[in-house]
């Protein structure tokens, strides 16, 4: 259930369940509400009655007395309507007067007229109003008799009156027994019925919106697990040159939640931090040794007999094989090799490129210091034996300290200059670790067996890579920075980190397999 301690999840997760709770809610209300007992009012027509006559309404033999006309009448169409789902019978009506009550504030009634039912494509059921409304001329309110309505039903009153002026205040008032009298938008009789209803309307705006929020989180860089338990003190991290990218981004993600660690990345090379680390422990007691941390690529029991060093595997890690652009097979760089052929440059019995397929351009390998985890993983992966052949050339170029060597052989202490040896010498090839080794301008990486150096090809079978591990005196004691850290990096919360970084978790999935080769 580690999922749920991801902020991301958790609102993700809490904005689908309240969206789906509110649709739900809305629909439980909205369907009480249909079925309780519900008349609805609307006002389909508030109009100066001089515009009535020149509209062609009925004149003075029909509905309306023309000679009742003065410059302040005005016509008003009352709907009234059924909008729920149960059936409302007269003796349902309990407000005193029995019936609905209709105010027009501030203007006087002169006539009422019942409009008589027609055909109408409307689903809605017009009914007759077999009572007139009760009212008396100059007042300004009338009463409805009660009218029983199925669900759908409706009747309309045209009324006329004096005063006041079109669009003025109209109150319809009244009481039902367990139900309601309610307004309802006004609507032109020939208006067409919307698309959804409001129901359907409000249920769509708030499942769009959670599908908006959660399409907006999605899109969100997945956040950087943090440690489950911090600590305080300070801690070095030392050791592989490779993965110092990887340190630095593991310390960074450390450091975010636990504001008390300092932790120091100071690398060199893999032998000499474990060195570091050993000398670190002279007594072979707890102290200085707790605040060091080595990393190096892949194992070292050479490096100690007494066995004090307790180790964790952490990532495996890809590295590559660089080559200096003026090797070029049919006029295009060479872009793959095999493990075979590497190790026939290395072993020198390929000293020309031309024996590739390549220029007439003599081979020139380039190779880090004995104490280098990028070397041990070369010689361990690729070269298949320890590369103990003596140094020829001082600067790739000569056989300066070998002239009798057949291969040319120089060695650099770092990557950033082995990358810059072979960006600058025609002919050179090298190893290095992405992404300290992205090759200079001159150069570029090679492909091996076809595949290039990453983690997602260490699964396919690419055979250059090597596991990190992190070395510590023993176990750490508990509750030091060490073991904190330790923990973070070996029980699953640093995978990403360690992804971004280009290599393996050995906790992912995807990695356990390739660390326990």
């Amino acid at each position: 259930m580690g999922w749920l301690k991801d902020a991301q999840n958790l609102v993700a997760i809490a904005t689908t369940v309240l969206s789906i709770a509110a649709s739900l809610a809305l629909w439980y209300v909205e369907r009480r509400k249909q079925h309780s007992k519900r008349i609805g009012h609307r006002i389909q027509m508030d109009i100066p009655l001089s515009r009535a006559i020149s509209e062609d309404l009925p004149g003075p033999d029909g509905l309306i007395p023309r000679r009742d006309i003065t410059e302040d009448t005005t016509l008003v169409l009352l709907r009234i309507e059924n909008d729920g789902a149960a059936t409302i019978t007269d003796g349902d009506y309990i407000s005193d007067p029995k019936g609905l009550t209709v105010t027009f504030a501030g203007r006087r009634i002169t006539d009422a007229y019942p409009v008589q039912p027609a055909l109408t494509s409307n689903t809605a059921r017009q009914i007759r109003l077999d009572s007139r409304p009760v009212y008396t001329p100059g007042e300004n309110s009338l009463l409805l008799p009660p009218v029983a309505l199925n669900s759908g039903d409706y009747y309309k009153l045209l009324v006329m009156l004096r005063g006041g002026g079109a669009g003025t205040q109209v109150d319809i008032e009244g009481r039902l027994n367990d139900g309601t009298v309610h307004p309802n938008q006004g609507a032109h009789p020939d208006d067409k019925p919307p698309l959804f209803s409001a129901l359907g309307r409000w249920t769509v705006g708030i499942l769009g919106t959670g599908m908006a929020i959660l399409l907006v989180l999605a899109t969100l860089p997945d956040p950087v697990p943090q440690p489950r338990g911090c600590a305080s003190g300070s801690l070095t991290l030392t050791g592989s040159s490779a993965f110092r990218p990887a340190m630095e981004a593991l310390r960074d993600a450390y450091t975010r939640d636990c504001d008390d660690a300092k932790i120091t990345v100071a690398t060199s090379s893999s032998g000499t931090g474990v060195r570091q680390l050993l000398e670190s422990d002279p007594s072979d007691t707890a102290g200085a040794h707790s605040s060091v941390m080595a990393f190096s690529d892949g194992p070292t029991s050479e490096s100690d007999p007494e066995g004090k060093l307790h180790d964790e595997k952490v990532a495996a890690m890809a590295f590559a094989l660089v080559v200096n652009d003026a090797v070029v097979v049919d006029g295009k760089p060479l872009t793959n090799l095999t493990v075979s052929q590497v190790r026939r440059l290395y072993l020198g019995d390929i000293t020309d490129w031309k024996d590739l397929g390549g220029p007439d351009l003599p081979v020139r390998t380039v190779r880090r210091t004995g104490s280098s985890g990028t070397r041990g993983a070369f010689e361990a992966r690729v070269l298949g034996r320890p590369d103990s052949f003596s140094t020829s050339s001082r600067d790739c170029r000569t056989k300066d300290l070998l002239p009798a060597s057949k291969v040319l052989r120089c060695e650099e202490h770092n990557t950033p200059d082995l990358l810059d040896r072979v960006a600058r010498v025609d002919g050179t090839i090298g190893y290095a670790a992405p992404p300290e080794g992205t090759p200079r301008k001159g150069s570029h990486i090679l492909k091996l067996n076809g595949l290039g150096p990453s983690g997602e090809n260490i699964r396919k079978g690419y055979p250059f890579h090597a596991v990190e591990y992190a070395y510590t005196i023993g176990n750490p004691e508990d509750g030091s920075l060490a073991d904190s850290f330790l923990d973070f990096l070996t029980q699953g919360a640093a995978n990403r980190v360690i992804a971004r970084a280009g290599h393996l978790s050995c906790t992912s999935p995807d990695g356990s397999a390739a660390c326990r080769g």
